[in-house]
């Protein structure tokens, strides 16, 4: 027998006992311990076990893998018996399906949960980010690296066009109408989140659930003594991944040969003569950076009230100079009741303050670090601000200094927040019951900008302050309310589960902002405010509101354990649409068969077989709150008899469309539920098709209109495709682990779309057309633009094949002849060669984790990836298109040349003077990834060590984030991209991050 004592302990009282399944076998290995400790005992093949209390006033905790729990009062009991029934409590579960909770063992839709133990220790600023790979099916992509920034959240893929795809959030029964709240919540306040995803349980949603539910409930207390725990971390990240940019020789080279074969004259700084700098603009704005957290909680309960609190200080200092976010929130949530009443609250504030990179014409300060000429100095002392610039010898002049414009520009956002929701439940008697419930979710957000007067030398308005010296203010308050009452009925007839719920939700929100923006006159660093200039550049402000009304109910039924079934109806109606559409039904219904309890099963291979099955219809208004009306406008200035100009109203940028209606998604889903081996061994298979319909888009209409769009309903788009989840766990001795993985198979497909629409084209702007078009038979995110097909490399290659556009030369990028004006080659390049060269729709999501403990010891790693969708790298496009004399990496010094004939890579010659910066594949690469999202690795100091200094119990662990990432992109991350299959031009790596952290109980 092994006995996990610890050197010096003082010896109390022994106890003895033998550990048993149902049948009367013994538990060989089973865990016996002193609660809240890791002092105990295993048993040995007999399942004995001896040990020797700490003291008389001890809860022994007996468990084993396969096997329910259980915790004995220790009593002054010499010998024990512990019986532990097979682990059906692993099935049995409780889990939040909206309104309500089952056993996991009866649900019959599409849902998973993720327990605080699979995100706590995570060194994350947003929920999100410990949500990744974990959950088959649920897509969660970081748009930047700054801190504190939002995710991108998709649940079994992008369903609208421009409605919103975003996942309903639900926190503590308050639905949260804004996923930035997930940045201001403290991921160690979370027991459990639970993600939803066919149309089964969150049709109790009815509106906004078509992408599917995601609910988060927080912390509450617990009966027991008090116990007050202190968790804080400490750490650095560093850059994963930095480019090779052409330093100031190599920038010479390359912009010389450029000119040169453009016939055009040198730069007369590039002449080999004057380069005296070599600056690393990259380095000089990508620092290490501190991140630290600081949290204290308690809980404590008595026989009629738990109480459950905390507080919470994290500091994140960015990477790129100057940027970070610090958070500091506090919760209360508690429970109490007196006879058939209980009453309840949860609130949450926090506040948060943002350091924001400044982004100028839609390129974000990495960017414009990457732009500028390594043969330019970074400070000039003579300088106002003292920051240098390009001069006339240098090339163009309009670019950004982005350390200029992080260290003089204020870019910040304070966000103060409140999260509540109070109740009241009578119960009437023994399952049958009312509840009241009153949620709120508040928000206040304060954004400050502020540029101080500076020049780089160059005789040019920086770009980073077109406007000059300069402060904006923009105040913006939003709130939600949630009304709800609910009538609950629960009761179990003999062999008959039955369930009932009706409900009735009322929802108003409410938006205003105020916008001011003051140039010139007195503003300075010692008076940054607006009352410092009576020019007003700019100003705004507004409120909109919106109103949901909404009844709904569930009925669930079970028999014997065996057959399952549940239907949920909602009725909502929204202020987004016209009275006469306003309201719409939403309905599912599921089926289950728990295969496993039938008779002609007993020889008990399989713990768990379940079929199940659902289809159900939602709803999606996630549109603008005025969608249906027209916009003018206010400010329309025109000039009567050729010289009187006289202020107006004119149309705006929206015409009203009064047919517009509800988007509507229609689900059907397929699942298996398996465990086998005692629960060890686990499988879930899930098969779904999601059909959206009258999808509501945004549509530009032509500049001759006089207005700018109209809201439609645009068509169909169906996701489909299969998860699975397989997890494996057990216990040998004092080693236990557990391995799980994921993988969802996704296909995207536009299926119709109306109004005789060939295609909607969008991701265009100044620089480029549009990049993706979308068309029946293709992905929401397919990318469209010219097949390249390799480089011209000699005369011969160039005259043989077809007319290439105008200006096109030996080393240019060739374009294949893929149609013509009557649908087939026609031996030219034009416009009608263009064609889908990629998509953005990841094919493939996976992740992959372990766990594992050893006596005090634990460890754990979570992988994660992507395959399968191509990115339209814009970096990749910058930094090697020879575009405005901008730097490039060194890519660029393999370049096509009459001595490097072989080159695959285009001739140096300048963007305008020639058709390589057409959009093509040329510039789209893979952007499947593995990455190595989080390691950790942990010990628990024995209590009775800890227990002598006054501790309960003490955990010290290290863990790492992002530690490496395996892909082909040749930018700094692949996942930045998001959905949409173009990597924009506001870059923030994701960090690498190195934390140390303590839990510490009391």
């Amino acid at each position: 027998m092994l006995l996990l004592a610890f050197s010096g302990h003082v010896m109390g009282q022994t106890v003895t006992g033998k550990v048993i399944d149902p049948s009367g076998i013994p538990l060989v290995g089973a865990n016996v311990v002193e609660q809240g400790t890791t002092y105990g005992a295993v048993t040995d093949f007999d399942g004995n076990f001896s040990l020797e209390l700490s003291s008389s006033d001890v809860v022994l905790q007996i468990s084993y893998i396969g096997y329910e729990t259980k915790l004995i009062p220790y009593t002054g009991q010499k010998e024990l018996k512990v019986v532990l029934p097979n682990a059906m409590a692993l099935l049995d579960d409780i889990v939040v399906i909206g309104y309500g909770t089952q056993k996991k063992k009866d649900v019959t839709g599409a849902m998973k949960t993720i327990k605080a133990e699979g995100i706590e220790g995570q060194p994350v600023s947003n929920m999100a980010s410990a949500m990744q790979g974990q959950v088959a099916g649920l897509q969660v992509t970081s748009s930047s690296g700054q801190p504190g920034a939002g995710h991108n959240v998709r649940i079994r893929g992008t369903s609208s066009i421009t409605g919103g795809s975003n996942p309903l959030y639900v926190i503590d029964n308050v639905i949260v109408t804004n996923g930035s709240a997930l940045a201001t919540l403290n991921t160690s306040d979370i027991e459990s989140i639970n993600v939803l995803k066919d149309a089964s349980a969150p049709a109790i949603y009815g509106a906004r659930a078509a992408n599917g539910v995601i609910i988060i409930t927080t912390k509450r207390g617990k009966a027991g003594k008090t116990a007050v725990n202190f968790h804080t971390y400490a750490g650095v990240q560093t850059p994963s991944k930095k480019l090779d940019m052409l330093d100031a020789q190599g920038y010479q080279t390359v912009w010389n040969a450029a000119q040169d074969n453009a016939e055009l004259e040198r730069f007369a700084n590039l002449d080999g003569t004057t380069l005296t700098e070599s600056t690393d603009w990259q380095s000089a704005l990508l620092n290490d950076a501190r991140i630290q957290n600081y949290e204290l909680s308690t809980t404590s309960g008595t026989e009629n009230t738990n109480i459950s609190s905390s507080v919470n200080h994290y500091q994140e200092d960015g990477m790129i100079l100057n940027t970070g976010f610090t958070r500091t929130s506090v919760r209360l949530n508690a429970d109490t009741h007196f006879n058939n009443l209980k009453l309840g609250n949860s609130f949450y504030y926090s506040h948060s303050n943002f350091r924001d990179q400044n982004v100028v014409n839609g390129r974000g300060m990495l960017n414009w670090a990457l732009s500028q000429s390594p043969a330019v100095a970074i400070r000039n002392e003579n300088n106002v601000g003292g920051f240098n610039g390009p001069q006339p010898g240098d090339g163009a002049l309009n670019k950004v200094n982005p350390i200029a414009a992080q260290e003089l520009i204020e870019n910040t956002r304070r966000i103060n927040r409140f999260l509540g929701n109070v109740y009241a439940q009578y119960e009437f008697f023994d399952g049958f019951s009312y509840k009241l419930s009153l949620g709120a979710d508040m928000a206040g957000t304060f954004n400050r900008y502020f540029a101080p007067e500076f020049d780089l030398g160059n005789g040019q308005t920086p770009l980073s302050i077109q406007n000059g010296k300069q402060v904006t203010e923009r105040r913006t308050d939003q709130s939600s309310i949630l009304l709800e009452n609910m009538l609950n009925f629960k009761r179990m007839i003999g062999k008959h589960d039955v369930a009932v719920l009706l409900g009735h939700s009322a929802i108003a929100n409410e938006t205003s902002y105020q916008h001011t923006s003051v140039v010139g006159e007195n503003i300075s660093e010692a008076f940054p405010v607006i009352n410092a200039s009576e020019s007003v550049s700019d100003l705004q402000g507004g409120r909109s509101q919106r109103r949901m009304l909404s009844y709904f109910g569930r009925a669930s039924y079970g028999y014997d354990g065996k057959y399952l079934a549940m239907f949920n109806y909602r009725r909502d109606g929204s202020s987004a649409f016209t009275a006469e559409n306003a309201f719409e039904d939403f309905m599912s219904a599921s089926l289950g068969w728990v295969i496993s309890e039938e008779s002609f099963l007993e020889d008990g291979f399989f713990d768990l077989l379940k079929l199940r099955g659902s289809y159900g219809y939602l709803g999606n208004d996630q549109i603008n709150a005025s969608a249906t009306q027209s916009v003018v406008n206010l400010n329309s200035k025109t000039i009567f008899n050729g010289n009187v100009l006289v202020n107006g109203v004119s149309p705006g940028s929206q015409v009203a469309n009064r047919d517009l209606v509800w988007e509507k998604q229609e689900q059907l889903n397929l699942g298996l539920d398996m465990a086998i081996l005692r629960n060890r061994l686990s499988l879930t298979v899930d098969y779904f098709v999601k059909n959206s319909k009258d999808l509501l888009l945004r549509f530009n209409l032509p500049k001759a209109t006089g207005v700018g769009a109209v809201y439609l309903n645009a068509g169909q788009v169906q996701n489909k495709g299969w998860e699975f989840d397989l997890s494996y766990g057990d216990k040998k001795g004092d080693f236990s682990y557990n391995i799980s993985a994921n993988a969802t198979l996704l296909n995207n497909e536009v299926k119709e779309l109306a109004y005789g629409l060939e295609a909607i084209e969008r991701y265009g702007n100044s620089y480029f057309v549009p990049r993706n078009r979308i068309e029946v038979g293709n992905s929401l995110f397919a990318l469209y633009g010219y097949q390249a097909d390799g480089i011209y490399k000699s005369e011969e290659e160039l005259n043989d094949g077809p007319t290439p556009l105008p200006g096109t030369a030996v080393g240019d990028i060739k374009y294949k002849d893929i149609s013509g004006p009557e649908g087939v080659p026609d031996g030219m390049i034009t416009n009608d060669d263009r064609t889908f060269i990629g998509d953005g729709n990841q094919d493939i999501i996976y992740g992959f984790s372990m766990s594992a403990k050893y006596k005090g010891f634990d460890c754990s790693l979570q992988l994660q990836g992507v395959y399968g969708n191509e990115v339209f790298n814009e970096t990749k496009f910058y930094t090697q298109g020879y575009y405005n004399t901008y730097n490039m990496t060194t890519d660029v010094l393999d370049a096509w040349s009459e001595t490097n004939p072989n080159s695959d890579t285009p001739r140096a010659i300048p963007s305008n003077l020639s058709n390589n910066d057409e959009v093509s594949s040329y510039w789209v690469e893979d952007a499947s990834y593995l990455r190595l999202r989080n390691v950790q690795l942990g010990y628990t100091i024995p209590a009775k060590a800890v227990g002598v200094i006054g501790l309960s119990s003490c955990r010290l662990y290290t863990s790492a984030q992002n530690l490496f990432t395996i892909t082909d992109f040749s930018g700094y991350d692949p996942e930045s991209a998001t959905f949409s299959g173009v990597q924009g031009a506001q870059l923030y790596p994701t960090p690498k991050t190195f934390v140390l952290g303590a839990q510490i109980g009391f």
